[in-house]
């Protein structure tokens, strides 16, 4: 399977067009490229031209010719008569695709004038040029694509295994030599197989580079990603977005500074606050009971509490909820600079979201993040623990940042992590857009046939509109790649549909409430998969299966009682603890954090004076089959009252 390369000419002249295309072509093997297959692709208007870069996935490179006529029709524009500036087209290419480079033909005379109007092109050349001479924008084009396509660290991993050098440095097994070598333990070598045995290697390995320095090629690799991310900085992380998000709080924060914090934000950014010493104002959370899933905290709130908290230091969010809800970060990052304040937006779920029109604009790369994680191995194709760091704060401490990131980073990092963070970038570079826009089909076809069902449904942005009141002010939007099915009319238990899906389509749910459950569409969500899902729903919905059926229907408590902090939560987490039981901790200050899942919310965080109403909460979940974080058998920790 060879990379299709398809470039895209712009010519609204027949003639002209023809003889652009008839000369590049003549070309195509002059450049004796066996390991891509080059086409050519033809549009003689505007509009035909953005027809085929939002459906044809496989264009990497956009020729314009500049004197092609644009109307503002064809841009979608209601202003009557030609444009006056053809760069429009040019911005049109970049909304749907950025990535896609644009080359212009056009007059000699008018190049310095054409490169004045317009950001967006990737070069200019002379048609004439051009005409006698197709060679040199091809192998421009060529060039470029190369550039774009090229991942440093795994192309020089896999150099270096193959060439199968006699290991004397760690790892201990050489390579597998003491698994093979083995009556023991042999099945494990022929489990994984050769490969993952020689390229398991240790940071002997000088000319592959340090990952805590980022030297040679790994640090080629970071920099590479950085462009496609289009920040300042990437960095790869190999103990997943938990460690990156550890690591940004401590780089940003000293001990008693204030930091504004979604509640519902992952476990471990409660926990990079507590190893920074620093003082979280907690905005409350927005839960709706019937589904058991929460929104992003209301911006009037946010507001609010920087009005009473100016001295925050940071303002922390979750920029996509696990079932999909996004925040209008725009709106986030101009109240935060606005005040002096730092954003960072852990988008651990949404490391898409540059890479296809319908989810940039709640990108927080988009929205001017200073600081943004992603976990690359949950929604995108890297390993599991795979994560990116990006950084576009212009205050960057970035010599502090490395000592923090050297603190929580092995000495002894996984080769084949950091080279599945390579390939990650490179595949949403080359063709993220295409396999998004295939999903994004896919999921509205099965909307279609499952708005059909009696019984079950899927969520959409209109129906998070009316469960939460905050959803259309704030201008939040959903991610239709988490596909969170309403369930509660079926009249079986979760536990009964989860083993029913997983015996049917092998399915492992990803996350279940009382009443929904939630399948992830990630990038390797192929078209099968989901007409297996939909020949799953259908039955159930049909209540053509054999399943025991439920009358009981636990719900969650209306509302998660507020945060108050009676200590500062490092404070409480590393002093003096002691384990009571849950039932008697009321009037005690927690030592821990106490996680109800689901739906996942902190209900106790260390520091915080636990009261009478936070009992009643965990009262009201003892009878339901939930995971309680934080309890060891039946007890939680507290701080020992010193008098």
């Amino acid at each position: 399977m060879l990379p299709i390369v398809k470039i895209l000419i712009i010519e609204d002249s027949r003639a002209l067009l023809e003889q652009i295309v008839n000369g590049i072509q003549s070309t195509i093997d002059a450049f004796e490229r066996t390991d891509i297959t080059i086409s050519l692709v033809e549009a003689d208007t505007v509009p035909k031209a953005l027809d085929l870069i939002r459906n044809d996935g496989d264009i990497q490179a956009v020729v314009f010719s500049w004197d092609t006529e644009v109307k503002w029709a064809d841009i979608g524009d209601a202003k009557p008569g030609r444009a006056d500036n053809n760069a429009v087209v040019i911005d049109m290419i970049k909304h749907v695709r950025r990535e896609l480079p644009v080359y212009v033909l056009g007059d000699a005379i008018k190049g310095l004038d054409i490169v004045n109007l317009t950001n967006g092109m990737e070069s200019f050349f002379y048609r004439n040029d051009i005409i006698s001479d197709p060679e040199s924008i091809l192998g421009y084009i060529i060039n470029d694509f190369d550039d774009r396509n090229e991942s440093p660290f795994w192309t020089a991993y896999r150099k270096y295994v193959v060439e199968a050098n006699d290991s004397w440095h760690t790892p201990g097994h050489s390579g597998g030599a003491s698994f093979r070598h083995s009556p023991y333990i042999s099945d494990f070598y022929k489990f994984f197989g050769r490969n993952v045995f020689v390229s398991d290697l240790s940071v002997s390995v000088d000319s592959l580079g340090s990952l805590s320095d980022g030297t040679h090629a790994i640090g080629r690799a970071q920099a590479i990603a950085a462009n496609t991310f289009e920040v300042r900085k990437s960095y790869f992380v190999t103990n997943g977005s938990s460690t990156s998000n550890k690591i940004i709080l401590q780089t940003l924060l000293r001990e008693g500074d204030k930091v504004i914090v979604d509640r519902n934000c992952h476990k471990s950014v409660h926990h990079g606050i507590i190893q920074a010493r620093a003082m979280p104002v907690y905005l409350d959370s927005s839960l709706n009971p019937d589904y058991g899933i929460f929104a992003p905290p209301e911006l009037d709130q946010l507001k609010e509490t920087i009005k009473t908290n100016t001295d925050a230091k940071l303002i922390v969010l979750t920029g996509c909820t696990y079932d999909g809800l996004l925040t209008d970060l725009k709106q986030v990052v101009k109240l935060g600079h606005d005040n002096g304040m730092k954003v960072f937006i852990d988008e651990a779920w949404f490391a898409y979201s540059l890479f296809h029109p319908r989810f940039r604009d709640y990108s927080a790369i988009q929205a001017g993040a200073d600081y943004v994680t992603h976990s690359a191995h949950k929604v995108v194709s890297a390993f599991s623990q795979a994560s990116f760091i990006h950084v576009n704060d212009p205050d960057f401490d970035v010599d502090f940042f490395k000592e923090i990131y050297s603190i929580h980073t092995s000495t002894s990092p996984k080769y084949q992590l950091i080279a599945s963070l390579d390939v990650c970038r490179k595949q949403l570079e080359m063709e993220g857009y295409k396999i998004l826009n295939e999903l994004l089909n896919n999921v509205d076809e099965l909307k279609q046939q499952v708005a059909r069902f009696n019984r079950l449904r899927i969520l959409d942005a209109k129906d998070f509109g009316k469960i939460f009141p905050h959803f259309a002010k704030d201008n939040m939007g959903h991610d239709p790649l988490k596909i969170l099915i309403d369930v509660s009319a079926l009249e079986y238990s979760n536990q009964e549909i989860h083993r029913f899906l997983m015996d049917e389509v092998a399915l492992e749910i990803e996350k279940f409430t009382h009443s929904t459950i939630l399948v992830l569409l990630t990038l390797g969500g192929m078209r099968s998969k989901i007409v297996r899902l939909y020949n799953a729903l259908k039955k159930l919905d049909q209540g053509s299966v054999s399943l025991h059926r439920s009358k009981s229907k636990n719900v969650l408590p209306c509302k998660i009682p507020p945060i108050k902090l009676a200590e500062l939560p490092s404070n409480a987490f590393f002093g003096k603890r002691e384990a009571i039981p849950w039932q008697d901790s009321a009037g005690r200050v927690a030592a821990g954090l106490i996680v109800p899942y689901p739906p996942g919310i902190p209900l106790i965080v260390p520091g915080q004076l636990i009261q009478e109403e936070h009992i009643d909460y965990l009262r009201s979940l003892s009878s339901q089959k939930l995971t309680i974080q934080g309890f060891y058998d039946g007890e939680l920790y507290v701080m020992v009252n010193e008098n």
